[in-house]
């Protein structure tokens, strides 16, 4: 390729800077957006990158990945600007000037991002200014920016045909299209599968804080048992999984979303992995957000663990990456296993996990394609009566009532509950699924496997005024939004058909985990009737979170406040990460609330300072009774509680 007899240095530099100068844009108003944030996700990372290890991590990170795919960008958008530009002038072969080209290559780029954000428009509302423009608006405004150079080019070359003119902005609409669209055309370099010659026997495929409610809603279309009454024995993922991989119930159930010091130190056995792993079932996890399990840097009984990244490069990934596009589509091709950021299949994760399962006899996923904030598609945006007549700034969740305007409580826009966009979200996500799920059945490798789609939590939206919710939360305590979850089981034990009514058994997410050490003693498959029987009555127990974002709570109740959960945080330079608790398991054991469930039955005990605590009685998601008891009455609820946990232990026969 000819770009030039006589390519000066100063071209070069110019074509080489368009990329840096685009991502120093996005990288402006990104710190912007986060100096403004004081709360949910973009508050927790705008403080942690105050922090030495992780502001260096960040910078580490912006040097080695950012900043090679925004060089990479920009060159490409000079090419694919310089090669249709010929047809309108051949001369440009030999005069083309740097600052032609660094105004054409960022057009073309601008171009490249408008053609992702006109797939996810939602993921507008990060950038400041643009963001208070109506759809109907900002996207016409952004053609203007991207097309104004290129046309006022051809306007000038006289005496270009307007053929010709014509053809060579077409040539450039279509590359620069073409180009944040190559990704999702090319094969993707996955990892190749483990060697195996099991046939699944159990698969587990999570969905991050599905409520019961929304999944009996979306999932009609699913094939299998669904459950109406099942329950997560703690609102977090990384402990829920834990627990499920066999870890001690008493030591799981108290604990936060960090990974601790005492977990590094004196590691807990996960019994069931291990007997899995020494019984040659060769069982492998799969996760689209290793950072909400923090297996990085373990050792831990499993053939196959693969997560996009390592450590705290998960929350760049699927946190930071809504503000650079071009970086986000890549991601979703550069990295082992499909990620969660706006742009990324909901389909991906599914059918990566089962491919690599292939071979396994214990196959597991956790996606977490619904974390908040929830950034809509344009399919999903058909859910929103009107949208384009909205801002991107109408679908900024608020995350605590320190952030709610007087204009967000004044006159509710229903349209802009984030309870309406987890609710697309969630169905979407299911929709996507339900062809992969229901085929199962019909595959070799997987249809004789006893199948489990469920949550791992809940999600609770609080409401701040009629019609005015805050974006969904989770881990802060116990109530029926965040323990009830969707339970889902399908084959040869269960149903291979879409059952019309759900089942009202209770389910303990810990029954899941008895059936599988069962399977395990005896090699007799989980079905229905193994799995329902193991606890009647589903236990809960949390260390319960301070609330404050959330407005004051109605009694004094005993928990941890948010900024002294911990009394060091330790990062090692490849961004994994621990705890360390101001106070002991025990001293926590002791203060932790707990909750009891059979049927649609929910009962919750949380402990006041003064002694005693709040006894909270639930029908499904209804409140039915709140009374004080003392403290000899919650004690003796607590030791039931715990009772029952130790029972989780020793899978019924």
């Amino acid at each position: 390729m000819n770009l030039g007899r006589d390519v000066r240095p100063t071209r070069l530099i110019a074509v080489l800077l368009i990329g840096p100068a685009f991502l120093v844009a996005l990288v402006l108003m990104a710190l912007l957006r986060f100096h403004l944030a004081d709360a949910g996700i973009n508050g927790f990372l705008a403080m942690s990158f105050t922090l030495k290890p992780i502001k260096a991590f960040g910078v580490q990170y912006g040097l080695r990945i950012l900043l090679p795919v925004y060089v990479m960008a920009g060159l490409f958008s000079w090419i694919l600007a310089y090669l249709p530009g010929l047809l309108t002038r051949p001369a440009w072969s030999r005069d083309w000037k740097g600052r032609q080209a660094f105004a054409m290559g960022a057009s073309a780029l601008l171009w490249a991002h408008l053609v992702l954000w006109w797939k996810v428009p939602t993921a507008l509302w990060v950038l400041p200014g643009f963001r208070a423009l109506p759809f109907w608006l900002l996207f016409p405004v952004l053609v203007a920016l991207a097309l104004a150079y290129p046309i006022g080019w051809l306007l000038r070359q006289a005496p270009a045909t307007p053929g010709r003119r014509g053809l060579t902005l077409a040539g450039w609409l279509v590359l620069w299209t073409a180009l944040p669209l190559l990704p999702g055309w090319l094969p993707r370099p996955a990892p190749a599968a483990r060697p195996g010659d099991r046939k699944c026997q159990v698969l587990m495929v999570g969905l991050d804080g599905l409520r019961s409610d929304t999944f009996l809603e979306s999932a009609g279309g699913l094939q299998g048992l669904r459950y109406r009454n099942a329950y997560t024995p703690i609102p977090a993922t990384r402990l829920l999984w834990h627990l499920l991989w066999g870890g001690d119930p008493l030591f799981y159930t108290i604990g936060h979303v960090g990974a601790t010091l005492d977990e590094i130190r004196q590691p807990h056995g996960l019994t069931l992995i291990r007997d899995a792993y020494q019984q040659g079932e060769k069982p492998r996890f799969y996760m689209d957000d290793g950072g909400t399990i923090s297996l990085a840097g373990r050792h831990v009984d499993m053939d196959d663990v693969i997560t996009p990244a390592a450590g705290w490069e998960n929350f760049v990934n699927s946190n930071l990456a809504v503000g650079f596009p071009i970086y986000a589509v890549w991601e979703n091709w550069l990295k082992p296993f499909p990620t969660t950021n706006p742009w990324a299949p909901h389909e991906a994760g599914l059918k990566e996990a089962l491919r690599l399962g292939r071979g396994s006899g214990w196959v597991m996923f956790h996606s977490c394609l619904a974390h908040q904030p929830i950034f809509l598609d344009r399919q999903e945006l058909k859910g929103v009566h009107r949208w384009w007549a909205m801002s991107p700034a109408a679908f900024e969740p608020r995350a605590s009532v320190q952030q709610v305007k007087p204009t967000d409580v004044q006159a509710p826009d229903p349209r802009r509950n984030p309870f309406l966009a987890y609710k697309i979200r969630m169905n979407s996500i299911l929709r996507a699924w339900e062809p992969i799920w229901n085929g199962l059945a019909r595959d070799p490798d997987y249809a004789g496997a006893a199948r489990f789609l469920f949550s791992d939590h809940g999600e609770r939206f609080r409401t701040v005024v009629d019609g005015f919710q805050l974006q969904g939360n989770h881990g802060y305590g116990l109530d029926p939004w965040e323990l009830r979850c969707a339970f889902l089981a399908a084959g040869p034990g269960f149903s291979d058909r879409v059952e019309p009514q759900p089942r009202e058994a209770t389910i303990s997410l810990l029954a899941l985990r008895m059936a599988v050490a069962h399977w395990l003693r005896t090699k007799e498959a989980p079905t229905a009737a193994i799995l329902e029987r193991q606890l009647p009555v589903a236990p809960v127990r949390y260390h319960s979170v301070g609330s404050d974002a959330f407005g004051k709570e109605p009694f004094d109740f005993k928990c941890e406040p948010e900024k002294d959960l911990a009394v060091n945080t330790y990062v090692a330079p490849e961004g994994i990460w621990y705890l360390e608790y101001t106070k002991s398991a025990e001293e926590r054991a002791h203060d932790a609330s707990v909750a009891r469930a059979e049927g649609s039955a929910l009962t919750v005990f949380r402990p006041l300072k003064a002694g005693g605590a709040m006894e909270f009685v639930y029908d499904g998601y209804e409140m039915k009774k709140a009374r004080e008891v003392d403290e000899a009455t919650f004690r003796k609820e607590k030791a039931a509680v715990e009772d029952l946990l130790k029972a989780s232990t020793e899978p019924k026969p």
